[in-house]
């Protein structure tokens, strides 16, 4: 009987999962649509004007897409508690230019789909008091882990208001008590907050945030882009954060048993300003993060930990790179400075450790830092030196999406491992495709075919290789001078 029971739930279930795939539909969303029946069952009959997302995402249940075509949408005209709800299962999708048939044809690059605090389009970022009359959130979670945001710009969530109503923590998101969704393409910028999180607080939920860019927010005494508290589990994996600000770390905090993941991360300029320290990340309270491939440059603390400060809990740093971060103390003090927590460092580029497994203290020879360039120069020192074993299980592909395992031919291999071995940082160093123009055919090789097609050629332009629109004498020498293989 209870075998029987089993089945038959079973069944149940799957029944309610082919009917709710049936029943799912595609929300469609343009703010700057006048016609149509706004309805938001087509491009032609979507939901419009500036509160089309918040109707959208409202009206959506399990299973259902919405589709948000460029333009700026705000949750409230003038109500600064309203937020965008996120619900299980709703994806939402913005860079859609309307008129599109499939995900794969939006651009959110070209069809920029902001979502909004600016509920009277007065913000000045020299001036803080215009923003006194922001959302207090853009998007507020519910409940779950399957919802997903994709595509959007948030800009100018303002959470200063009450603490007991959480209405001063998380300037764009906030997620409380198992909202755990994911974050995709995401630019968190210019959002603001007086407790902790500028750009998100996150409470006792593990959301996931893919290559998103957190920039320029403020996140009062806690965590200028996140504050992480309550055995939250976060995962950053290939995000920028730049700008950001707090009195206590920086870019990110966990606090609370956080146990926070982070793979292929960017964080530079940004600023502890008050007593906490950690310029670009604080770890305190039990909390011990998984970092991986992480370069953590140019922050600054005023008191201590200009750029990793670990201040309780156990957590892990391996082909990291913690190099120019400023602050008070000595040199290491602002690399990666633990007291009260443990870090364990190996195979890492820290401005002063001395000491660890496949550790280094050598200048990563970045590829232009005055530029904002973090990539590596073929001759840095944390090329082929990093540890193959640590690299996450799946990840391949390294901050710009790039090939994570390159081999260097110039550079030897060191580090953990079987060729190609894994650079130290968030940039893979990629190989440099010399060009052989001389191989007119393209087979690798400059031999008597290149040579027949130049002679075939001759007087015109079809055997060109110097470039000059002309077949002649200086092609022969060129393609005489590069016989062979091509390099």
């Amino acid at each position: 009987m209870r075998t029987r029971f089993l089945s038959c739930s079973l069944v149940a279930g799957l029944a309610a999962l082919i009917a709710s795939s049936l029943d799912a539909a595609t929300l469609y969303v343009d703010a700057d649509l006048t016609t149509g029946s706004n309805d938001g069952t087509s491009w032609e009959n979507a939901y419009r004007g500036p509160q089309s997302l918040k109707t959208a995402m409202d009206a959506a249940v399990a299973g259902d897409a919405v589709w948000v075509a460029a333009g700026t949408y705000k949750a409230s005209p003038s109500t600064r508690t309203v937020s965008h709800v996120l619900k299980n299962n709703v994806k939402v999708y913005g860079g859609f230019a309307g008129g599109e048939s499939d995900l794969a044809q939006r651009d959110p690059v070209a069809n920029l789909t902001r979502i909004s605090g600016d509920l009277t389009g007065n913000d000045n970022p020299a001036v803080a008091s215009t923003y006194s009359d922001n959302s207090y959130h853009l998007i507020t979670c519910q409940t779950g882990t399957l919802g997903l945001v994709d595509g959007f710009e948030l800009r100018g969530g303002n959470a200063n208001g009450a603490s007991a109503s959480n209405l001063d923590k998380g300037g764009a998101i906030i997620c409380l008590a198992s909202q755990s969704h994911t974050f995709q393409s995401c630019r968190f910028i210019d959002n603001r907050c007086t407790f902790g999180g500028g750009a998100g607080y996150l409470h006792s939920s593990s959301p996931k945030f893919l290559d998103c860019l957190f920039e320029n927010n403020q996140g009062g005494s806690f965590g200028g882009a996140f504050d992480s508290a309550n055995t939250t589990q976060p995962v950053f994996e290939r995000c920028i954060f730049r700008g950001n600000k707090a009195a206590r770390a920086g870019a990110l905090e966990f606090f609370g048993g956080s146990q926070p993941k982070v793979t292929n991360c960017l964080f530079h300029n940004n600023q502890a300003t008050g007593s906490g320290g950690g310029g670009a990340i604080w770890l305190g309270s039990s909390s011990s993060g998984t970092f991986r491939n992480i370069t953590v440059t140019a922050n600054n603390a005023s008191v201590v930990g200009g750029g990793v400060y670990n201040t309780g809990g156990s957590s892990t740093f391996i082909n990291c790179i913690s190099f120019g971060n400023t602050g008070p103390g000595t040199i290491a003090d602002n690399g990666i400075k633990s007291q009260g927590g443990t870090s364990t460092i190996t195979y890492s580029d820290v401005q002063g450790l001395t000491t660890g497994t496949g550790n280094i203290n050598l200048d990563p020879q970045f590829e232009n830092a005055a530029g904002g360039d973090y990539r590596l120069q073929v001759t840095s020192p944390c090329i082929d030196k990093g540890n193959n074993g640590a690299v996450p299980v799946g990840t391949t592909t390294d901050l710009d999406r790039l090939a994570r395992f390159v081999d260097i031919a110039s550079a030897p291999d060191g580090g953990s491992g079987s060729a190609p071995i894994v650079d130290m940082g968030s940039y893979e160093e990629q190989e440099v495709v010399v060009p052989c123009p001389a191989d007119l055919d393209g087979s690798g090789v400059v031999d008597a075919t290149d040579l027949a097609l130049v002679l075939g050629g001759w007087s015109g332009a079809s055997g060109d290789v110097d470039g000059n629109g002309l077949t002649d004498a200086q092609d022969i020498a060129i393609l005489l001078g590069a016989w062979g293989g091509c390099p």
